[in-house]
């Protein structure tokens, strides 16, 4: 079997039990699923199970969210193509894009679970708040390097990354309520283009 077959047969399987667990899990309330039920009806071993996920919070959360390559990363503090909001949006859409495409109905049915169980809350709140640090360091250096160094303290350069990386946040929380609301028009609808758009505007917001 060659390696590429294989990847693709291990993230098949992977996606089965994270669908399974999610369904399972709307149908009969996050308490009352266990990995044992997850495991049965998505005809996976336990020992599969934790080697992929760890735990009934990761299966129902599903995987954090991807870092940047090492070498897109440099790009994006090195070699500016626009503005820093700008880059960095190009840099996480190219993210997912490279990890595939999101499945819109598993995504929803994530939202909902989570928004009902405090303990799942807290624990996405713990991933985005991680993910936040990394990408405030690494808008941090972006920053440091256009001005050759750390700056002066009235720049208050870790005061813009955080800045920056917030209105990014926003962006992808806009971008996801638009693609929600167009795919149930058209399912077809690329999200890839719905972020072009929103690069395009924002690009239109910042010369007004």
């Amino acid at each position: 079997m060659n390696p590429s077959l294989r990847e693709k047969k291990r993230e098949l399987l992977r996606s089965t039990i994270e669908k399974t667990a999610v369904a399972l899990v709307l149908e009969n309330g996050y308490d009352n699923v266990t990995v044992d039920m997850i495991c049965d009806a998505s005809l996976a071993s336990q020992r599969t199970f934790f080697n992929y996920f760890g735990s009934k919070e990761a299966a129902v959360l599903g995987p954090a969210p991807a870092d940047p390559d090492p070498q897109i990363a440099e790009d994006f503090v090195h070699h500016p193509q626009g503005d820093v909001l700008s880059d960095l949006a190009r840099m996480m859409s190219r993210v997912l894009s490279d990890h595939g495409d999101v499945d819109l109905t598993l995504w929803r049915d994530r939202r909902e679970i989570i928004r009902s169980n405090p303990q799942l809350m807290k624990a996405q709140a713990e991933r985005i708040t991680e993910k936040d640090e990394e990408l405030v360091a690494l808008v941090l250096r972006r920053l440091e390097a256009q001005q050759g160094g750390p700056g002066q303290p009235g720049d208050r350069l870790p005061d813009q990354a955080r800045l920056i990386v917030n209105l990014w946040w926003g962006i992808v929380r806009h971008a996801m309520k638009l693609w929600s609301t167009a795919s149930a028009a058209d399912p077809t609808t690329d999200p890839q283009q719905i972020i072009d758009d929103l690069l395009s505007l924002l690009e239109k917001i910042k010369e007004a």
